[in-house]
């Protein structure tokens, strides 16, 4: 689907990102249809995103069907799909997890998202 490497480098080199992350340690789950992505995020810094067989538990989890992962990666998303929050809402987003966690760097997740959106598009 992405090309993992990419995201976490484009991630680390992203301003935006880097200032919406600091301080933030987490283990994040993706779950992108029936694949699992583990994510280590040590003091605000993308360490890894590697395929995750599970069975340790994370910090926070994002899932949802692989079709809702498409509409959200897409150049121009359609409506709802544009924002994490918004998508779980009127879409099969969830998220779960340690709650305050997920609003204090809500902000970088939807950073990441977008740089996950750029990198789904480069030509």
């Amino acid at each position: 689907m992405l090309d993992w490497d990419t995201v976490r480098e484009r991630a680390n080199d992203d301003g935006e990102f880097r200032i919406h992350a600091r301080l933030w340690n987490a283990t994040v789950r993706l779950g992108i249809g029936h694949r699992n992505y583990r994510m280590r995020i040590d003091d605000g810094s993308v360490r890894s995103i590697e395929r995750w067989p599970g069975g340790v538990a994370t910090d926070l989890a994002i899932r949802a069907p692989q079709a809702d992962w498409e509409a959200m990666l897409a150049e121009t998303p359609r409506p709802f799909y544009q924002d994490l929050y918004a998508a779980g809402i009127h879409h099969d987003f969830e998220v779960a997890g340690d709650t305050a966690n997920y609003c204090a760097y809500y902000p970088a997740l939807r950073r990441l998202i977008e740089i996950m959106r750029e990198v789904n598009n480069a030509a």
